[in-house]
């Protein structure tokens, strides 16, 4: 009788379909780095020359982003980032040269698109 059930080509194949499952499973799971999009937004009342924004996860520097020459709209950063807090330091350069610095908190959870302002709130 179990000669019988292991020649059914599906059982045959469970166990390498089972490992795919579980393969899949853990790729999409909080265990790996997930694709991340970071949508910065940029203060609308002030006109930015240049932006940078640095991303730190305790004492590690996990990205930095620069944007030079009035960038417009919301500025994109594209990361693998694993969910958990992090830290954004933002320095934004305004016409005249004066300078704005900005700390903020970061959180992420499960979602992929995160909108963030430059400037602290």
């Amino acid at each position: 009788m179990t000669e019988g059930l292991l020649r059914h080509p599906f059982l045959r194949r469970a166990p390498l379909l089972l490992l795919v499952a579980a393969g899949v499973l853990l790729w999409r799971s909080s265990l790996f780095p997930q694709p991340r999009t970071l949508l910065w937004e940029l203060p609308e009342v002030v006109d930015v020359t240049r932006a940078e924004v640095q991303l730190w996860q305790g004492p590690k520097l996990v990205a930095r982003a620069e944007w030079p020459d009035h960038p417009q709209g919301p500025l994109r950063q594209q990361l693998q980032l694993r969910a958990g807090r992090y830290r954004a330091l933002t320095f934004l350069e305004l016409p005249g040269g004066t300078e704005e610095h900005h700390a903020q908190e970061v959180l992420l959870g499960a979602e992929e698109t995160l909108r963030l302002p430059l400037r602290a709130r």
